[in-house]
């Protein structure tokens, strides 16, 4: 027994995963992080199982999806044994004896990619039957499309190493005599091949390797051979490697070039395991040729892209679509933001929204028996496409079940991230309506397009665009524009929502001020110093700072207005989805949205600082609590959120390491500390307003029994979908839902 284990140990293909084990942690990692990617443990939250799980292609998952993905992993697997037959081989002489030494390599370097093709394959089938609902024969077809794939580019490579991996005996004619001491066992050594390393009696543990009819066969003794012979076979796979990183890199350039061809946009799965073709044939090039040096180089070339483009020799900053970046910059500074924040721009924009207050109040008291109607602030939660669709199915189930008086009496929108996707899209389909256009503002086709999938597109131009710097614009008002994930989202956006969001803020500056719509405060995060960016087609300025009486002089603002502070370049011509997109900037997923101003500053996603725009709707009130006690019968917060901090478990007791990055989770915690900020706000309003004048309803995202909760990616499932539907018509969304409908008789 102890013999059959020993034999076991020293065969080549555990030796190889010892060896992997040992050198190569980095190439290692690349298969860790996509094996937890694939099964959850890593990003389901933000969706990165979808990736790998339901690829699309032409806006199908299907046969042809699965298909390429398939192709893009075996030239994964093909580039990472090139890779390592190239960093090792050498450490093993005895290959060059055999006939086809690298498909004998890449044979008895499988045991790591077919463990996670297994656990891949395994997850792929539970996750179609349970999460998205499929039946077998749909299950059976996509991963049929994905073993196609897969063996089609298998078979393909074949061919090719088979005209080009030569063996010793393509270069010298061999001795007819029979090479001595064929069972003689050989030891890694030195990375550079000599007679002297060949000859070692110990110069490998390996003793057996697997052939191509999977029969086991002893390793042979190659120290009769020349040295330059035997370097000869092992060098000439340098070419190989060259040619199949060049080719996933001009597959990655040209797709990420095409990006809005469709049929170029292949699936974001696929794009990632290309992506991990040229990351491992780069680091395997570094690897060889600096040896020791390889790490320092990395963060020297780190640091001169850094200079690089601080220093704007080369700019991959995302841009606000529609604003002029080729003037003079629009100046940041206290002094500026004191001259946009004076008392008579506040007077003014204060004068302009009571007017649109006033407008608001005639259409809406038409439809009431008493005169002073209740005003209600929407405030929806970020969350990706689930809070998108969660929003969505909530404003259309209150206005169907209020005979639309919910939305009517609707005056004001805030929130962040995907809630204000859902908002934007239904308050659009309002106004189109009230202009004439034939609309059931209860199709359910509307809520299907909230829920869209918008993650493939963005990863895909992520890992085939972004990664090399986006080098390809598009013109928009003389302007011009990078196309990168920024682009992406909004084209595809367009796409799902048939393109009625595709216009102008200014656009909607007319219906809000005449009350056909409510109005809608986007409100990004300014990275450099916190404050938050409140974009409006209308004057805002009297958002920028909390209300005050004139003896507090010295009071900073926590906010500035975007019209006033661009107004030079371009305001009114930003795009609306730009406004979206930057209100929905979360990190790494979409970028950052550099403005033109100096110095330059940037926008990221609303809920780090005001997650459900309540700060926003809070203000707002104070601001105008005198004309709302006078001309409204109270207000009416509701609250649309993708998630409860109640339903979050209390973290139990902690051991040395969770207790060392405490301070790290409390940074992740940012959402519930601002919970307990508005109830606090909620609390004074309360006080000043009297508690009979303030309804606060919130409906809540819960998930059902048995299920889970839904991602926060921009991608959802179909159970997800059905989850978040019925999630309405729990008995705490219901009970809201009455006192909502007892509050608006």
């Amino acid at each position: 027994m102890k013999e059959r284990i020993y034999d076991w140990f020293y065969t080549y293909p555990i030796q190889l995963v010892l060896l992997h084990l040992k050198s190569n942690l980095f190439l290692l990692f690349l298969w860790l992080i996509s094996l937890l990617f694939a099964t959850g443990k890593v990003g389901m939250k933000m969706g990165w199982i979808y990736l790998m799980l339901t690829p699309e292609y032409l806006g199908e998952v299907g046969f042809w999806s699965f298909a390429i993905l398939g192709a893009a992993f075996c030239s994964f697997l093909v580039t990472w044994n090139i890779t390592t037959y190239i960093l090792h081989s050498p450490k093993f002489p005895f290959l060059a004896s055999l006939q086809r030494p690298f498909t004998k390599f890449f044979m008895n370097n499988s045991l790591i990619p077919l463990t996670f093709l297994i656990i891949y394959l395994w997850k792929l089938v539970n996750f179609q039957w349970y999460y998205e609902c499929w039946d077998a024969a749909r299950i059976i077809n996509n991963v049929v499309g994905f073993m196609f794939g897969f063996l089609t580019t298998l078979i393909l490579t074949i061919i090719y190493f088979q005209f080009t991996n030569k063996d010793i005996f393509s270069f010298i004619k061999p001795d007819k005599e029979k090479p001595p001491n064929l069972s003689k066992t050989i030891i890694p050594g030195n990375r550079t091949l000599t007679m002297e390393t060949i000859k070692s009696p110990n110069y490998s543990k390996v003793r057996s390797y697997l052939n191509e009819s999977f029969r086991w066969r002893p390793v042979r003794d190659v120290s009769h051979y020349e040295e330059k012979y035997l370097l000869k076979v092992f060098r000439q796979n340098h070419v190989n490697a060259i040619v199949v990183q060049s080719v996933s890199i001009m597959v990655l350039i040209i797709t990420g070039y095409m990006i809005e061809n469709p049929y170029f946009r292949i699936p974001a799965g696929a794009s990632w395991f290309i992506f991990l073709s040229v990351i491992t044939s780069v680091a395997g090039v570094l690897s060889y040729w600096l040896h020791k040096w390889t790490t320092i180089f990395t963060i020297i070339l780190l640091l001169i892209i850094n200079t690089i483009t601080k220093h704007d020799l080369i700019d991959p900053k995302n841009k606000a679509f529609g604003l002029i970046y080729d003037k003079e910059p629009a100046e940041y500074t206290y002094e500026r933001m004191n001259e946009i924040h004076s008392a008579k721009n506040i007077k003014e924009d204060k004068k302009n929204t009571l007017h649109i207050l006033n407008n608001w109040k005639e259409k809406t008291s038409k439809s009431l028996l008493r005169k002073k109607p209740k005003l209600i602030i929407i405030g929806t939660s970020g969350g990706g496409l689930r809070a998108s669709f969660w929003t969505m199915q909530v404003i259309q189930q209150l206005d169907k079940a209020t005979s639309g008086k919910f939305f009517e009496h609707t005056a004001l929108i805030t929130g962040a991230s995907g809630g204000m996707i859902g908002a934007a899209y239904y308050r659009e389909l309002v106004l189109r309506k009230k202009q004439n256009e034939n609309i059931n503002l209860l199709e359910e086709q509307y809520l299907e397009d909230t829920g869209k999938d918008l993650l493939n597109p963005v990863i895909f131009t992520v890992v085939s665009n972004d990664i090399f710097m986006p080098w390809g614009r598009f013109e928009e008002n003389g302007q011009l524009y990078p196309k990168d994930r920024g682009y992406i989202f909004e084209w595809q956006m367009n796409q799902n929502m048939n393109h009625v969001l595709n216009k102008t803020i200014a656009s909607y500056q007319k219906p809000e001020e005449d009350a056909l719509i409510p109005m809608m405060f986007l409100a990004p995060s300014i990275v450099n110093d916190g404050r938050r960016l409140i974009i409006s087609p209308q004057g805002v300025s009297y958002m920028a700072t909390p209300p005050h009486g004139p003896q507090m002089k010295e009071i900073g603002s926590d906010a500035i207005d975007f019209r006033k502070l661009l107004e030079k370049q371009g305001a009114d011509s930003l795009r609306f989805t730009t406004a979206i997109r930057a209100n929905a900037s979360f990190p790494y997923i979409l970028p950052n949205v550099a403005l033109p101003t100096e110095p330059r500053i940037e926008l990221a996603d609303a809920g780090f600082m005001d997650n459900m725009g309540l700060n926003s709707g809070f203000r707002f009130i104070h601001v105008f609590k005198d004309w709302i006690k006078e001309n409204t019968s109270g207000v009416v917060f509701v609250v649309i959120r993708g998630s409860n901090p109640q339903d979050k478990p209390i973290s139990e007791r902690q051991g040395f390491i969770e207790s060392a990055i405490n301070p790290i989770r409390l940074m992740r915690r940012i959402v519930d500390v601002q919970d307990f900020e508005h109830d606090t706000y909620l609390s004074y309003s309360m006080e000043i307003f009297g508690e009979d004048f303030i309804d606060f309803i919130p409906f809540t995202y819960h998930e059902g029994k048995g299920s889970n909760r839904a991602s926060m990616s921009l991608h959802l499932t179909r159970r997800e979908k059905i989850d978040i539907i019925n999630s309405f018509y729990l008995d705490s969304n219901q009970e809201n839902l009455k006192y909502l409908k007892d509050v608006l008789r």
